[in-house]
Order: C-alpha cells, then sequence, then structure tokens
C-alpha cells in the first residue's frame, strides 16, 4: 500500500503540470502587450473579452476548436502507441478536399437525415489515406513515421493546392478556391446569438467515442501496453505492426475529419488558405494531453481562446497576431522542460 500511494504521489502532480504550464504561459502576455506599447491590463481584458465577453465570441472560440479537438485526437492516439504523427496539416487539407467534393457533387444525398456524415466519412477517408501510408511503412518496412508524416504533409497540401487552383476552382472567384457545399450538407450553428457551432458538439461526440474505445476497451489497453514495451504486447497475443498500421491510420482519419468538420461546419469551400496551421498547433494539444483523449477537449479549447483572442488584440490594441499565438509554444515547452527534469532526478536516483 505504501509503494501504490508513493507511486501516486509522483505520478499525479505531472498531470498537472500542463494546466499549470497553460496558466503560466498566460503571464507572457504583458511584456508582450507592453512592447507593443499598450496597457497589459487592457491586454487581458481585450484577450478575455473576445471569447468571453459576448456569445457570438464564444461561438467563435469554439468554431477555432474543432479542428483542434479532432486533429489533436489524430495525433493523440498514435502516441499512446509511442507513434508521433506529424502529418496532421496534409491530413486536414485532404480531408476537407474531400469533403468539399462531396459536398459539391453529391447533391442527391444532400436532403437526407444527418446527411453531413457522407462529407465526413469522405474527408475520414481521406486523411486515413495518407495516415495508412505512413502506417504501412513504419510496420512493415520499419521506416520512421516523422519523416513519413512530415513529408505527406508537403504532398496533401500541394495536392489539394493543385485542385483548388485548377480543376476544381470556382470561376466566379478571383482567388483561388472551391465552389461552396450544397447547404443541405452543412453542420449548421445553434443557440441563437450565441451561435453555437454544431460541428463542436460532432467533434467532442467523436472524442467520448475515441476515449471509450482508447482508454476502456481490450483494444485500447493493448495499444497503450504495444507503446510501452512492444516485446511484452506481442507475447499478449498483439500484432506489433498492424497496430502501428491502424494507430497512424486511424489518427490520420481523425485529422481528415477535422478538415471535413471545419469545411462543411464554417467555410463551406476549401482554398489554398484553408488552414492557419491547426495541424501544428494539434501537435501541442496532444503533447500537453499526455495520451488522454478526453484532455485534448480542454487543451484544444484553450489554443481556439489563443486563436481567437490573438485576431482581437491585433485589431483592437495593434498587437501582432503572431506574437500572441506564440503563447501556444510556452506551455509545451515548460512541460517538457519540467517533466524532462523530474525524469532526469528520478534516472540520477537509480
Amino acid at each position: 500500500m505504501e509503494g501504490v500511494r508513493r507511486r501516486l504521489a509522483v505520478s499525479a502532480p505531472e498531470y498537472l503540470w500542463p494546466a499549470a504550464a497553460l496558466l503560466a504561459s498566460l503571464l507572457i502576455v504583458i511584456p508582450l502587450v507592453a512592447l507593443a506599447g499598450e496597457d497589459p491590463a487592457e491586454g487581458y481584458e481585450t484577450l478575455f473579452d473576445a471569447s468571453f465577453g459576448s456569445p457570438a465570441g464564444f461561438g467563435v472560440m469554439l468554431q477555432y476548436s474543432v479542428p483542434l479537438i479532432l486533429v489533436g485526437l489524430g495525433v493523440a492516439l498514435p502516441l499512446r502507441v509511442g507513434l508521433f504523427n506529424i502529418g496532421g496539416e496534409g491530413q486536414l487539407v485532404v480531408g476537407a478536399l474531400a469533403a468539399v467534393v462531396v459536398g459539391v457533387h453529391f447533391g442527391a444525398v444532400a436532403g437526407a437525415p444527418a446527411s453531413f456524415v457522407v462529407p465526413l466519412l469522405a474527408a475520414g477517408l481521406a486523411g486515413g489515406f495518407l495516415g495508412a501510408i505512413a502506417g504501412a511503412l513504419k510496420a512493415w518496412r520499419g521506416i520512421n513515421e516523422i519523416i513519413t508524416t512530415i513529408m505527406l504533409n508537403f504532398i496533401g497540401l500541394l495536392f489539394v493546392q493543385y485542385w483548388v487552383t485548377g480543376p476544381f476552382k470556382d470561376p466566379e472567384l478571383t482567388y483561388a478556391a472551391s465552389s461552396t457545399i450544397n447547404r443541405d450538407f452543412a453542420l449548421d450553428r445553434l443557440a441563437g446569438d450565441a451561435r453555437i457551432p454544431s460541428s463542436f458538439l460532432v467533434a467532442v461526440a467523436i472524442a467520448l467515442v475515441i476515449a471509450a474505445a482508447v482508454h476502456w476497451s481490450r483494444a485500447g489497453w493493448r495499444l497503450h501496453l504495444g507503446g510501452m514495451n512492444p516485446q511484452l504486447a506481442e507475447r499478449q497475443g498483439a500484432n506489433v505492426p498492424f497496430m502501428y498500421f491502424w494507430a497512424l491510420a486511424a489518427g490520420g482519419a481523425l485529422a481528415g475529419v477535422g478538415g471535413g468538420a471545419e469545411a462543411i461546419g464554417n467555410q463551406l469551400r476549401v482554398g489554398e488558405e484553408f488552414s492557419p496551421g491547426w495541424g501544428f498547433d494539434a501537435i501541442a494539444v496532444a503533447i500537453l494531453a499526455r495520451g488522454n483523449m478526453l484532455a485534448v477537449v480542454p487543451y484544444a479549447l484553450f489554443f481556439g481562446f489563443l486563436r481567437n483572442g490573438a485576431g482581437v488584440l491585433q485589431t483592437d490594441l495593434g498587437v501582432p497576431g503572431a506574437i500572441v499565438v506564440m503563447l501556444a509554444g510556452a506551455p509545451v515547452i515548460i512541460v517538457a522542460a519540467v517533466l524532462g527534469f523530474r525524469a532526469y532526478r528520478r534516472a540520477q536516483r537509480g
């Protein structure tokens, strides 16, 4: 019993560090706003008012969080088996393209109940295809998934760029983007003035399903065991190479659904500037969640809060938006430093 208490004393605070790091990172707002020549107190007020000062602003924060939740799940799931999916950005945009292709060309099924599921399925298949390529190369050729997913980002982004600047470009637009989807496929907003995006509810529902599958099922337990000790997992009957393949394919599918949800729930089309970098922000979300699927949601909301506040600080106070978004990296650095130091101390103690 004493050993159990000792282990809890060591592990429990580690899960509090990411949350503490988020709060600490907000202190960085003070010098950033001061450098812009503004009052830090006004900066904080503007930052929080952007998301919590009005129902509409709260709805925008939730909308920013949708792709972060789903792509964050797409990174966190492979992390359970010790794999790092860096390809969320490419998987997200090809998923968005697939959803929009369905939304534009398959109007015959648009009036059916829950027709939004069709473009989301197409988005998941497209993103999952990219993830499956990296998974197959890892599982059966031993190629590092970090390298393959990074390179597949370029393939996915350039593939989408080709289609939205050429064959799939809306001829009525002066910029490179597709036509608008059939509105019957769209994920509408709810709650009147609050404009709560229904895509947020879809993202949370998917997070709950994934959490149940990963944390409370035999397959999820084997996935985690494969990440901790592949040899032991194989002795328990797990097919570790197939586990690698499945994890990266499923991660890609989740990231693709994130792009599809943004496409049919907000932008209603896909263009060259579709993503402001959600695929890369989602890596930080997944790292802070530390493999906990449910924890992805609050961390994604925090990053959505920063994205929303960055735009308002830029327009109202003249603080460069890119500087505020730099706050996204601060929690990861703090957590990495603290947990790395703690691991070093444990190793020193033997």
